[in-house]
């Protein structure tokens, strides 16, 4: 820090040593706009403390009436002096040096006490226009700086952006060309299959015509020595000549080595192969689902961006879990769960989840979590909301009896037991009957004659999981005017709005 340049006086230009020493160290401490950080004023503080108390014997002389402790003093900056200014114990302020100036006068007897304490007046008139455009300038000097600065990260993110891009399309290309080379091995090691095939077929050729071959030679010597035998007595000798099989032989173990070195050729390829493919989709999959476990759950949070992806493509709804609302009834010492629909929920331990048995009650409703493919309930918490006399009484029509007898037949063809029982629950309060088949377990014929039947009010086909020829006669049956319904996926409560909004349910 730049101070103002004074110099310490005292009798006859006189300076006491310590303070001329504490000046100097003050002038290796200075700044360019003349303030201390924190750490400087802590460390100017005691090194005030070290250097200036020599002076305190001295100084309790010459200030009888107002006696100063050197080491209270306190040293602040002036921010609108933009000065080092010094708090004494006694309530005066003064800037550093002029304190410095009537302290050195002071213990050189220039002055007395009387004159010590009035002179520590600060008498300084800071020009208000000067610091301001001190602080424009600098204001001006830190944005440029800041627009520099920017300007170059700006130039380094774009050359770092162009750099990632074509990496991005070299690695693209060195994809493409490892497809291709995949592709080609996959080809030469089909090639390699075929050609061992045809090796083996020959070679199983070969060798069932050498087994055909060394039985004629064998029966063929069997006869020779029975001849032989029997014109012994006439002492005539007949050899019989040996058939040559080296030809054969040699042709076996050509096949041989052409089908050793076959398949050390398809060994070298499939391992170029499993090197250079990657893992399907399927596997990655089942890799990720081996991996989920309670450490690491949360890591699976972005798998639900992939159903919401995967619903947009198949226009499906794949949540498992969706919110309900309901009640709860005693029945029998037994608690049941009774959601808007009226359908009423046993429970069980996990059911409860973690909610006491003995804090449930009747007077309030509760939310909850549902299944959608098997209807299992999880409670969540108990809602500020109360149970009206009229809404108990509701409930105990709807469950002793059907709201409405409408007495009608509904056939839903489904792979989801579940799913269809419970919007068979649903639909049995209004007096609607379901029949369910299962397209796993019974045939086709079957399926489709009881479709024709007319005795069906409505009928809706889920097509995951049912055969082609019901789905096209389903089309055939909705063009000729019958209720039918082709739904992709649909749950309960889906097939619960198909069936209420074709029999005119919702209108009632």
């Amino acid at each position: 820090m730049k101070f103002k340049k004074q110099c310490v006086i005292g009798k006859r230009n006189k300076i006491v040593p310590e303070i001329k020493d504490f000046e100097q160290f003050l002038k290796k401490m200075g700044t360019s706009d003349s303030l201390l950080s924190r750490q400087q004023l802590t460390k100017l503080t005691q090194t005030s403390q070290v250097m200036l108390h020599p002076l305190q014997l001295r100084l309790n002389g010459k200030l009888p009436n107002r006696p100063l402790n050197l080491s209270l003093i306190v040293y602040k900056n002036d921010l609108r002096l933009r000065q080092l200014h010094v708090l004494l114990p006694t309530g005066e302020v003064a800037e550093i040096y002029q304190f410095l100036n009537q302290l050195n006068a002071l213990l050189t007897e220039v002055i007395f006490e009387n004159d010590f304490y009035d002179n520590l007046m600060i008498k300084s008139e800071p020009s208000v226009q000067v610091a301001t455009a001190d602080k424009l300038n600098r204001a001006n000097q830190s944005l440029k700086q800041r627009i520099r600065q920017l300007t170059e990260t700006k130039i380094q993110l774009a050359s770092q952006y162009e750099g990632a891009q074509a990496k991005l399309k070299q690695q693209l290309n060195q994809l493409a060309v490892s497809d291709k080379q995949n592709q080609a091995l996959l080809l030469k090691i089909e090639q390699l299959e075929q050609t061992i095939k045809d090796y083996q077929f020959k070679f199983t050729k070969q060798k069932e015509e050498m087994s055909i071959i060394r039985e004629q030679i064998r029966v063929k010597q069997t006869k020779q020595n029975q001849q032989k035998l029997m014109k012994k007595v006439q002492v005539i000798e007949h050899v019989c000549p040996k058939l040559d099989d080296k030809l054969f032989k040699e042709e076996i173990v050509d096949l041989q080595k052409q089908v050793a070195k076959a398949q050390q050729e398809l060994q070298i390829y499939r391992k170029q192969r499993t090197a250079g493919l990657q893992v399907s989709r399927s596997e990655k999959i089942r890799q990720l689902t081996s991996e989920l476990n309670l450490t690491c759950i949360d890591d699976y949070h972005p798998l639900l961006r992939l159903v919401h992806k995967y619903n947009e493509l198949v226009a499906e709804d794949l949540v498992l879990w969706q919110q309900i609302q309901g009640r709860f009834v005693k029945v029998d010492n037994r608690w049941q769960f009774i959601d808007q629909n009226s359908q009423a929920y046993e429970l069980s331990e996990l059911s409860l989840n973690g909610i006491l048995l003995q804090t449930l009650t009747t007077n309030y409703y509760y939310s909850a979590r549902q299944r959608s493919d098997t209807g299992y309930i999880m409670l969540i918490r108990q809602l500020n909301k109360q149970v009206t006399g009229s809404q108990i009484e509701t409930h105990k029509n709807e469950t002793s009896s059907p709201v409405r007898l409408m007495n009608k037949q509904v056939l839903i063809i489904s792979w989801w037991g579940e799913t269809v029982k419970n919007a068979a629950k649903k639909l049995s309060y209004f007096g609607i009957d379901v029949v369910w088949l299962d397209p796993s377990d019974i045939s086709n014929d079957k399926i489709m004659h009881e479709m024709n039947k007319t005795q069906y009010d409505f009928e809706l086909i889920v097509m995951r999981g049912a055969h082609h020829e019901t789905v096209t006669a389903a089309h055939r049956l909705r063009r000729s005017g019958r209720q039918v319904k082709v739904a992709n996926n649909p749950g309960a409560s889906a097939m619960f709005d198909y069936v209420s909004g074709a029999l005119g349910l919702s209108d009632g």
